[in-house]
């Protein structure tokens, strides 16, 4: 096996667990070097689990590649919208990692990460059906540089984020979106979800890498809408537990 870090390069290490699969990768150097490549990667389609595949994925990827956690330099990882367990599963490793190991951690947005698997020449817009008529949704340019930030819109405003021209959808809303029927916009034949060596690949490119600081505030997840889970009705359901007379003064 060749040495993994043959040139100055660093050496990232990427996870995502926030929507249809587990995956990571461990990616070397910079896009423009041709010492850059994918050491290894790994990705599962999954819709639950992935708290409990994230870590042996990481640990096997590592043993692939011949690679010791010590040596890695970066770590990334996505922070939504997706899930609201996914996102914390992702996080929370990574956060442990980068206490661990003293590496710098990064998130960026899962929208963003898919829109760099996309093959579109214009413009492009990552919509996830995230239910209930709402879509999580992004536009960016040919160049896959945000045009918008990630937000939680209906089917109408999706398709206004791109007012003229053909249009690119990718994701899960690609198809309900494509229902309403116009001309302009059509569905690409890409993956659903995040995957690891697209956000390691993004990572690489980030030129805004800040030095490990154990005193710096982690990543924060991107909720775009309240959780669906509700406390039940006390009310409706009354508490079966038995009552306490209250204390005597005596």
């Amino acid at each position: 096996m060749m040495p993994a870090k043959s040139s100055d390069f660093p050496l990232f290490l990427a996870c995502d667990t926030t929507q249809g699969a587990c995956s990571a990768a461990l990616y070397c150097g910079d896009p423009s070097a041709p010492e850059t490549k994918v050491l290894a990667s790994e990705l599962l389609p999954m819709t639950k689990g992935h708290a409990e595949a994230l870590m042996p994925m990481l640990e096997r990827i590592c043993k692939t590649a011949d690679i010791a956690m010590r040596d890695i330099d970066r770590l990334a990882v996505t922070n939504g919208p997706g899930t609201f367990t996914g996102v914390r599963v992702g996080l929370s490793a990574m956060r442990g990692l980068s206490l661990a190991l003293g590496r710098p951690l990064k998130a960026y947005g899962t929208l963003e990460v898919m829109a760099q698997a996309s093959a579109a020449r214009g413009a492009l817009i990552v919509a996830v059906d995230a239910r209930r008529s709402v879509f999580y949704a992004q536009s960016f340019d040919a160049q896959k540089n945000p045009l918008t930030p990630p937000q939680a819109l209906s089917a109408e405003q999706v398709l206004s984020l791109v007012e003229t021209g053909d249009v690119t959808l990718l994701g899960s809303g690609a198809a309900p979106l494509l229902e309403m029927q116009n001309s302009r916009f059509s569905a690409e034949n890409a993956p659903d979800y995040p995957q690891a060596e697209k956000l390691a690949a993004l990572a690489a490119r980030d030129l805004d890498w800040p030095d490990y600081d154990p005193t710096a505030r982690p990543p924060e997840p991107l909720y775009l809408r309240a959780p669906d889970a509700v406390l039940p009705n006390r009310d409706k359901f009354p508490s079966r537990a038995p009552s306490v007379p209250p204390a005597s003064d005596t």
